[in-house]
Protein backbone atom coordinates (compact mmCIF):
# COMPACT_ATOMS: atom_id res chain seq x y z
CA UNK A 1 0.00 0.00 0.00
CA UNK A 2 2.84 2.51 0.95
CA UNK A 3 4.89 1.53 -2.49
CA UNK A 4 2.07 2.12 -4.31
CA UNK A 5 1.18 5.67 -3.13
CA UNK A 6 4.87 6.68 -2.89
CA UNK A 7 4.82 5.93 -6.64
CA UNK A 8 1.58 7.74 -7.29
CA UNK A 9 3.12 10.41 -5.66
CA UNK A 10 6.50 10.57 -7.97
CA UNK A 11 3.99 10.64 -10.91
CA UNK A 12 2.52 13.02 -9.62
CA UNK A 13 5.13 15.65 -8.28
CA UNK A 14 6.94 14.53 -11.96
CA UNK A 15 3.82 15.64 -13.75
CA UNK A 16 3.42 18.72 -11.96
CA UNK A 17 7.24 19.84 -12.72
CA UNK A 18 7.18 19.41 -16.50
CA UNK A 19 3.63 21.26 -16.56
CA UNK A 20 5.20 24.04 -14.58
CA UNK A 21 8.88 23.95 -17.12
CA UNK A 22 6.18 23.95 -19.91
CA UNK A 23 4.82 27.40 -18.82
CA UNK A 24 7.48 28.70 -18.21
CA UNK A 25 9.08 27.99 -21.85
CA UNK A 26 5.42 28.90 -23.32
CA UNK A 27 6.77 32.91 -23.55
CA UNK A 28 9.43 32.46 -25.83
CA UNK A 29 7.83 30.42 -28.70
CA UNK A 30 8.25 33.14 -31.25
CA UNK A 31 11.32 34.64 -29.78
CA UNK A 32 13.26 36.60 -32.60
CA UNK A 33 16.90 38.34 -32.39
CA UNK A 34 16.87 41.89 -32.78
CA UNK A 35 19.24 41.92 -35.83
CA UNK A 36 16.39 39.86 -37.35
CA UNK A 37 13.55 42.59 -37.07
CA UNK A 38 12.46 45.69 -38.56
CA UNK A 39 10.72 47.90 -36.23
CA UNK A 40 7.58 49.60 -37.91
CA UNK A 41 6.98 53.05 -36.49
CA UNK A 42 4.37 54.00 -39.09
CA UNK A 43 2.15 52.34 -41.62
CA UNK A 44 0.29 53.97 -44.74
CA UNK A 45 -2.47 52.19 -46.93
CA UNK A 46 -3.15 53.82 -50.65
CA UNK A 47 -5.42 52.84 -53.25
CA UNK A 48 -3.71 53.18 -56.72
CA UNK A 49 -5.03 52.26 -60.12
CA UNK A 50 -7.87 49.73 -58.31
CA UNK A 51 -4.75 47.78 -56.01
CA UNK A 52 -3.46 48.06 -52.23
CA UNK A 53 -0.51 50.29 -52.20
CA UNK A 54 0.98 49.75 -48.60
CA UNK A 55 4.01 51.99 -47.67
CA UNK A 56 6.34 50.88 -43.99
CA UNK A 57 8.07 53.53 -42.10
CA UNK A 58 11.39 50.95 -40.93
CA UNK A 59 13.39 52.71 -37.94
CA UNK A 60 16.60 52.71 -39.09
CA UNK A 61 19.22 51.06 -37.21
CA UNK A 62 22.21 52.33 -38.64
CA UNK A 63 20.92 55.78 -37.37
CA UNK A 64 22.29 56.66 -34.13
CA UNK A 65 20.31 58.06 -30.79
CA UNK A 66 19.30 61.72 -30.37
CA UNK A 67 17.42 64.60 -31.90
CA UNK A 68 17.99 65.56 -35.85
CA UNK A 69 20.60 67.85 -36.29
CA UNK A 70 22.41 66.82 -33.35
CA UNK A 71 26.17 67.22 -33.46
CA UNK A 72 28.39 64.01 -33.74
CA UNK A 73 25.51 62.07 -35.29
CA UNK A 74 25.68 60.38 -38.87
CA UNK A 75 23.94 61.48 -41.82
CA UNK A 76 21.23 58.35 -42.55
CA UNK A 77 18.01 58.68 -42.34
CA UNK A 78 16.29 57.95 -38.54
CA UNK A 79 13.65 55.39 -40.59
CA UNK A 80 13.55 54.03 -44.17
CA UNK A 81 10.48 53.32 -46.24
CA UNK A 82 9.47 51.10 -48.35
CA UNK A 83 6.06 50.56 -50.73
CA UNK A 84 4.71 47.15 -51.89
CA UNK A 85 1.40 47.17 -54.14
CA UNK A 86 -0.80 43.80 -54.11
CA UNK A 87 -4.95 43.12 -55.37
CA UNK A 88 -5.25 42.55 -51.82
CA UNK A 89 -3.98 43.86 -48.58
CA UNK A 90 -2.40 40.72 -47.60
CA UNK A 91 -0.43 40.24 -50.82
CA UNK A 92 0.74 43.94 -50.35
CA UNK A 93 1.75 42.69 -46.85
CA UNK A 94 3.43 39.37 -47.72
CA UNK A 95 5.77 41.05 -50.64
CA UNK A 96 7.15 43.02 -47.78
CA UNK A 97 9.46 40.23 -47.37
CA UNK A 98 10.33 40.31 -51.14
CA UNK A 99 11.85 43.62 -50.55
CA UNK A 100 12.42 44.05 -46.73
CA UNK A 101 16.21 42.01 -45.43
CA UNK A 102 14.11 41.94 -41.49
CA UNK A 103 10.84 40.51 -40.24
CA UNK A 104 8.71 43.35 -39.86
CA UNK A 105 7.66 43.58 -35.99
CA UNK A 106 4.55 46.53 -35.61
CA UNK A 107 4.51 46.06 -31.70
CA UNK A 108 5.89 49.80 -31.44
CA UNK A 109 4.41 50.81 -34.62
CA UNK A 110 2.74 54.63 -33.36
CA UNK A 111 0.42 55.73 -36.30
CA UNK A 112 -1.12 54.70 -39.70
CA UNK A 113 -2.46 56.96 -42.43
CA UNK A 114 -5.23 56.55 -44.89
CA UNK A 115 -5.05 58.54 -48.28
CA UNK A 116 -8.22 60.12 -48.98
CA UNK A 117 -8.57 58.00 -51.63
CA UNK A 118 -8.63 54.80 -50.15
CA UNK A 119 -10.85 56.46 -47.39
CA UNK A 120 -13.44 57.45 -49.75
CA UNK A 121 -13.30 53.66 -50.75
CA UNK A 122 -13.87 52.32 -47.33
CA UNK A 123 -11.72 50.98 -44.47
CA UNK A 124 -13.60 48.05 -43.07
CA UNK A 125 -10.55 45.98 -44.70
CA UNK A 126 -7.76 47.40 -43.02
CA UNK A 127 -10.02 47.23 -39.37
CA UNK A 128 -10.31 43.39 -40.36
CA UNK A 129 -6.72 43.08 -40.34
CA UNK A 130 -6.10 45.03 -37.51
CA UNK A 131 -8.30 43.07 -35.55
CA UNK A 132 -7.42 39.41 -36.78
CA UNK A 133 -3.55 39.92 -37.35
CA UNK A 134 -1.73 39.03 -33.81
CA UNK A 135 0.78 41.15 -34.29
CA UNK A 136 -1.19 44.15 -35.36
CA UNK A 137 -1.32 46.99 -33.19
CA UNK A 138 -4.89 48.26 -32.32
CA UNK A 139 -3.81 51.58 -30.48
CA UNK A 140 -2.20 52.85 -33.31
CA UNK A 141 -3.15 56.79 -34.05
CA UNK A 142 -4.91 57.02 -37.49
CA UNK A 143 -4.64 60.12 -39.92
CA UNK A 144 -6.36 60.57 -42.80
CA UNK A 145 -4.16 62.48 -45.96
CA UNK A 146 -5.42 64.09 -48.67
CA UNK A 147 -1.60 63.11 -50.47
CA UNK A 148 -0.05 59.87 -50.84
CA UNK A 149 0.22 58.25 -47.56
CA UNK A 150 3.81 57.49 -48.68
CA UNK A 151 4.40 61.26 -48.67
CA UNK A 152 3.71 61.88 -45.24
CA UNK A 153 5.68 59.08 -44.26
CA UNK A 154 8.39 60.03 -46.36
CA UNK A 155 8.48 63.46 -44.09
CA UNK A 156 11.63 63.81 -41.44
CA UNK A 157 10.68 65.98 -38.48
CA UNK A 158 13.29 67.94 -36.46
CA UNK A 159 12.45 67.54 -33.05
CA UNK A 160 11.91 63.97 -33.37
CA UNK A 161 13.85 61.11 -34.90
CA UNK A 162 10.68 58.58 -34.44
CA UNK A 163 8.63 60.37 -36.60
CA UNK A 164 5.57 58.16 -35.49
CA UNK A 165 6.16 58.95 -31.94
CA UNK A 166 6.75 62.61 -33.17
CA UNK A 167 2.98 62.50 -34.48
CA UNK A 168 1.42 60.83 -31.92
CA UNK A 169 3.11 63.21 -29.44
CA UNK A 170 2.08 66.24 -31.65
CA UNK A 171 -2.20 64.63 -31.62
CA UNK A 172 -2.06 64.56 -27.25
CA UNK A 173 -0.76 68.00 -27.37
CA UNK A 174 -3.27 69.47 -29.62
CA UNK A 175 -5.75 67.17 -27.63
CA UNK A 176 -4.81 68.27 -24.30
CA UNK A 177 -4.02 71.96 -24.82
CA UNK A 178 -6.49 72.93 -27.79
CA UNK A 179 -9.05 70.40 -27.80
CA UNK A 180 -9.66 71.33 -31.65
CA UNK A 181 -10.40 67.85 -32.02
CA UNK A 182 -9.47 64.46 -30.33
CA UNK A 183 -7.20 62.23 -31.49
CA UNK A 184 -8.85 58.70 -32.42
CA UNK A 185 -7.11 55.40 -32.20
CA UNK A 186 -7.82 51.99 -34.28
CA UNK A 187 -9.80 49.76 -31.93
CA UNK A 188 -11.30 53.29 -31.17
CA UNK A 189 -12.67 53.94 -34.61
CA UNK A 190 -13.64 50.36 -34.73
CA UNK A 191 -15.70 50.81 -32.03
CA UNK A 192 -17.70 53.92 -32.77
CA UNK A 193 -18.47 52.61 -36.43
CA UNK A 194 -20.20 49.41 -35.07
CA UNK A 195 -22.02 51.79 -32.40
CA UNK A 196 -25.69 52.73 -33.50
CA UNK A 197 -24.12 56.16 -35.26
CA UNK A 198 -22.10 54.01 -37.38
CA UNK A 199 -20.10 57.16 -37.65
CA UNK A 200 -16.91 57.93 -36.64
CA UNK A 201 -14.06 61.05 -37.01
CA UNK A 202 -10.37 61.04 -37.90
CA UNK A 203 -8.23 64.05 -38.09
CA UNK A 204 -6.10 65.03 -41.15
CA UNK A 205 -2.06 65.18 -41.40
CA UNK A 206 -1.04 66.93 -43.96
CA UNK A 207 2.33 68.59 -45.28
CA UNK A 208 2.72 72.88 -44.97
CA UNK A 209 4.15 72.85 -48.31
CA UNK A 210 4.11 71.33 -51.69
CA UNK A 211 7.63 69.78 -50.66
CA UNK A 212 8.47 66.58 -49.18
CA UNK A 213 11.98 67.05 -46.75
CA UNK A 214 12.81 63.35 -46.99
CA UNK A 215 16.69 64.06 -46.79
CA UNK A 216 18.40 64.80 -43.68
CA UNK A 217 20.93 67.32 -45.44
CA UNK A 218 17.41 69.36 -45.77
CA UNK A 219 16.43 69.31 -42.42
CA UNK A 220 19.79 70.88 -41.36
CA UNK A 221 17.86 74.56 -41.17
CA UNK A 222 15.98 76.35 -38.54
CA UNK A 223 12.82 76.87 -40.41
CA UNK A 224 11.73 74.00 -42.74
CA UNK A 225 9.63 75.29 -46.00
CA UNK A 226 7.58 72.09 -45.40
CA UNK A 227 6.16 70.34 -42.33
CA UNK A 228 4.10 68.14 -40.61
CA UNK A 229 0.93 69.47 -39.55
CA UNK A 230 -2.91 69.18 -38.46
CA UNK A 231 -5.41 69.83 -40.52
CA UNK A 232 -9.35 69.62 -40.76
CA UNK A 233 -11.48 66.49 -39.37
CA UNK A 234 -12.89 63.60 -41.66
CA UNK A 235 -16.44 62.12 -40.90
CA UNK A 236 -16.76 58.69 -41.80
CA UNK A 237 -20.15 56.86 -42.30
CA UNK A 238 -20.60 53.42 -42.47
CA UNK A 239 -16.33 52.99 -42.84
CA UNK A 240 -15.93 55.42 -46.13
CA UNK A 241 -15.44 59.33 -45.82
CA UNK A 242 -18.43 61.46 -46.47
CA UNK A 243 -17.13 64.72 -45.67
CA UNK A 244 -14.86 67.30 -43.99
CA UNK A 245 -15.29 70.12 -41.13
CA UNK A 246 -13.21 72.71 -40.78
CA UNK A 247 -11.32 73.48 -37.32
CA UNK A 248 -13.87 75.94 -36.18
CA UNK A 249 -16.71 72.97 -37.28
CA UNK A 250 -14.73 70.21 -35.14
CA UNK A 251 -14.12 72.63 -32.02
CA UNK A 252 -18.20 72.72 -31.86
CA UNK A 253 -18.37 68.96 -32.46
CA UNK A 254 -16.00 68.30 -29.54
CA UNK A 255 -18.01 70.15 -27.43
CA UNK A 256 -21.06 68.66 -28.45
CA UNK A 257 -19.33 65.00 -27.56
CA UNK A 258 -17.63 66.43 -24.23
CA UNK A 259 -14.11 66.21 -25.31
CA UNK A 260 -12.70 69.70 -23.73
CA UNK A 261 -9.45 69.28 -21.88
CA UNK A 262 -8.58 72.90 -21.94
CA UNK A 263 -9.10 75.41 -24.79
CA UNK A 264 -8.75 79.14 -26.05
CA UNK A 265 -11.66 81.18 -27.26
CA UNK A 266 -11.37 84.38 -28.82
CA UNK A 267 -13.86 87.34 -28.59
CA UNK A 268 -14.60 90.51 -28.60
CA UNK A 269 -14.18 92.82 -26.01
CA UNK A 270 -16.49 95.18 -27.17
CA UNK A 271 -18.72 93.88 -30.15
CA UNK A 272 -21.20 96.98 -29.94
CA UNK A 273 -18.54 99.15 -30.96
CA UNK A 274 -15.95 96.74 -33.05
CA UNK A 275 -16.66 93.28 -33.68
CA UNK A 276 -13.16 93.16 -34.01
CA UNK A 277 -11.39 89.70 -31.52
CA UNK A 278 -9.75 91.03 -29.39
CA UNK A 279 -9.58 88.95 -26.12
CA UNK A 280 -8.80 85.88 -25.42
CA UNK A 281 -10.32 83.39 -22.53
CA UNK A 282 -8.68 79.78 -21.74
CA UNK A 283 -11.28 77.43 -20.79
CA UNK A 284 -9.64 75.27 -17.72
CA UNK A 285 -12.91 72.79 -17.61
CA UNK A 286 -15.72 72.35 -18.94
CA UNK A 287 -19.06 69.38 -18.88
CA UNK A 288 -21.62 68.77 -21.65
CA UNK A 289 -24.45 66.76 -20.80
CA UNK A 290 -26.78 65.98 -23.80
CA UNK A 291 -30.44 64.74 -23.26
CA UNK A 292 -32.57 63.69 -25.90
CA UNK A 293 -36.51 63.89 -25.92
CA UNK A 294 -39.04 63.28 -27.98
CA UNK A 295 -41.19 66.37 -29.24
CA UNK A 296 -44.38 66.59 -31.67
CA UNK A 297 -42.77 64.75 -34.12
CA UNK A 298 -38.86 64.92 -34.07
CA UNK A 299 -36.38 63.65 -31.42
CA UNK A 300 -35.04 67.36 -29.30
CA UNK A 301 -31.77 67.61 -27.77
CA UNK A 302 -31.01 69.66 -24.63
CA UNK A 303 -27.51 70.59 -24.59
CA UNK A 304 -25.75 71.90 -21.52
CA UNK A 305 -22.45 73.02 -21.44
CA UNK A 306 -20.80 74.28 -18.29
CA UNK A 307 -17.27 75.45 -17.91
CA UNK A 308 -15.16 78.05 -15.91
CA UNK A 309 -11.60 79.54 -16.58
CA UNK A 310 -9.05 82.55 -16.87
CA UNK A 311 -9.42 85.51 -18.39
CA UNK A 312 -5.98 85.70 -20.48
CA UNK A 313 -5.82 88.81 -22.46
CA UNK A 314 -7.97 91.96 -22.15
CA UNK A 315 -8.63 94.98 -25.01
CA UNK A 316 -10.37 97.80 -24.99
CA UNK A 317 -11.91 100.00 -22.82
CA UNK A 318 -13.19 97.46 -20.85
CA UNK A 319 -13.20 97.98 -16.55
CA UNK A 320 -13.95 94.67 -14.95
CA UNK A 321 -14.69 96.49 -11.74
CA UNK A 322 -17.22 97.91 -13.04
CA UNK A 323 -21.14 96.15 -12.53
CA UNK A 324 -21.80 93.60 -15.35
CA UNK A 325 -18.62 93.79 -17.30
CA UNK A 326 -17.38 90.43 -16.02
CA UNK A 327 -21.38 89.15 -16.76
CA UNK A 328 -21.15 90.67 -20.30
CA UNK A 329 -18.13 89.25 -21.06
CA UNK A 330 -19.39 85.64 -20.20
CA UNK A 331 -22.09 86.69 -22.61
CA UNK A 332 -19.66 87.29 -24.78
CA UNK A 333 -17.67 83.84 -24.55
CA UNK A 334 -21.08 81.91 -24.68
CA UNK A 335 -21.84 83.33 -28.01
CA UNK A 336 -18.99 82.80 -29.24
CA UNK A 337 -19.16 78.50 -28.22
CA UNK A 338 -22.61 78.63 -29.37
CA UNK A 339 -21.83 79.46 -32.99
CA UNK A 340 -19.42 76.22 -33.01
CA UNK A 341 -22.04 74.25 -31.97
CA UNK A 342 -24.15 75.26 -34.33
CA UNK A 343 -21.90 75.86 -37.17
CA UNK A 344 -20.72 71.98 -36.30
CA UNK A 345 -24.87 71.04 -36.12
CA UNK A 346 -25.13 72.73 -39.66
CA UNK A 347 -22.38 70.94 -40.97
CA UNK A 348 -22.87 67.80 -39.45
CA UNK A 349 -26.32 68.01 -40.84
CA UNK A 350 -25.28 68.89 -44.47
CA UNK A 351 -23.13 65.56 -44.67
CA UNK A 352 -26.00 63.56 -42.65
CA UNK A 353 -23.50 62.07 -40.13
CA UNK A 354 -23.95 61.40 -36.35
CA UNK A 355 -20.76 61.65 -35.57
CA UNK A 356 -22.16 63.31 -32.28
CA UNK A 357 -23.51 59.72 -31.27
CA UNK A 358 -26.80 60.85 -30.38
CA UNK A 359 -27.91 57.52 -31.96
CA UNK A 360 -26.66 55.93 -28.46
CA UNK A 361 -28.34 58.28 -26.33
CA UNK A 362 -31.42 57.47 -27.98
CA UNK A 363 -31.05 53.75 -27.81
CA UNK A 364 -30.44 53.93 -24.03
CA UNK A 365 -33.39 56.85 -23.68
CA UNK A 366 -35.91 54.98 -25.86
CA UNK A 367 -35.12 51.27 -26.53
CA UNK A 368 -38.84 50.76 -27.87
CA UNK A 369 -38.58 53.23 -30.52
CA UNK A 370 -35.14 52.30 -31.42
CA UNK A 371 -36.28 48.83 -32.05
CA UNK A 372 -38.56 50.99 -34.77
CA UNK A 373 -35.64 52.96 -35.56
CA UNK A 374 -33.22 49.90 -36.80
CA UNK A 375 -36.08 48.13 -37.76
CA UNK A 376 -37.10 50.51 -40.36
CA UNK A 377 -33.87 51.83 -40.65
CA UNK A 378 -34.95 55.19 -40.69
CA UNK A 379 -31.90 56.45 -38.28
CA UNK A 380 -30.66 58.79 -41.32
CA UNK A 381 -34.41 60.55 -41.23
CA UNK A 382 -34.52 61.03 -37.78
CA UNK A 383 -31.41 62.33 -37.51
CA UNK A 384 -31.86 64.99 -40.60
CA UNK A 385 -35.54 66.34 -38.12
CA UNK A 386 -33.61 66.30 -34.81
CA UNK A 387 -33.31 69.99 -33.17
CA UNK A 388 -30.40 70.68 -30.99
CA UNK A 389 -31.51 73.46 -27.98
CA UNK A 390 -27.98 74.10 -27.03
CA UNK A 391 -27.50 75.91 -23.32
CA UNK A 392 -23.70 77.70 -22.25
CA UNK A 393 -23.06 78.33 -18.81
CA UNK A 394 -19.45 79.65 -18.91
CA UNK A 395 -17.90 81.63 -16.20
CA UNK A 396 -14.96 83.82 -15.89
CA UNK A 397 -13.46 82.48 -12.52
CA UNK A 398 -10.04 84.56 -12.67
CA UNK A 399 -8.60 87.36 -14.71
CA UNK A 400 -4.70 88.15 -13.56
CA UNK A 401 -4.10 90.93 -11.28
CA UNK A 402 -5.37 94.03 -13.35
CA UNK A 403 -9.09 94.91 -14.16
CA UNK A 404 -8.28 97.10 -16.81
CA UNK A 405 -5.80 96.40 -20.16
CA UNK A 406 -2.50 97.85 -20.01
CA UNK A 407 -3.46 100.02 -22.81
CA UNK A 408 -6.44 101.18 -21.21
CA UNK A 409 -4.58 102.23 -18.14
CA UNK A 410 -1.79 103.69 -20.49
CA UNK A 411 -4.59 106.34 -21.47
CA UNK A 412 -4.56 107.45 -17.93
Amino acid sequence: MNKLYLLGSKKWHTALCISLTAVLLGGCWDNRELNEIGISSGTAFDWIDNRWTITYQVINPLSSSGTMGSGGESNTPPFLTFTEQGTSIMEAISRSSMTSTRQLFFAHSRMTVFSENMARKGITEVLDLFLRKPDARETVNVFISRRKGRDILDQLMQSSKNQGAGVQLMMQQEANLSSYYPGIRMFELAVNLASESHCATIPEIKLSGQEVMDTTQETAITDLPSRLELGRLGVLKKDKLVGWLSIREAFGLTFLTDQIKTASISIASEPNKENVKDSSFSLLHSKTKVKPKWENDHFVMDVHIRGGGMLLQLSGDVDLNKPGEINRLEQNINKQVLSYIQDSWNALQKINADATGFATLVHRKYPRRWKQIKASGSWDKEFRAIEIRPHVSIKIERFGLGSKSYKNIEKE
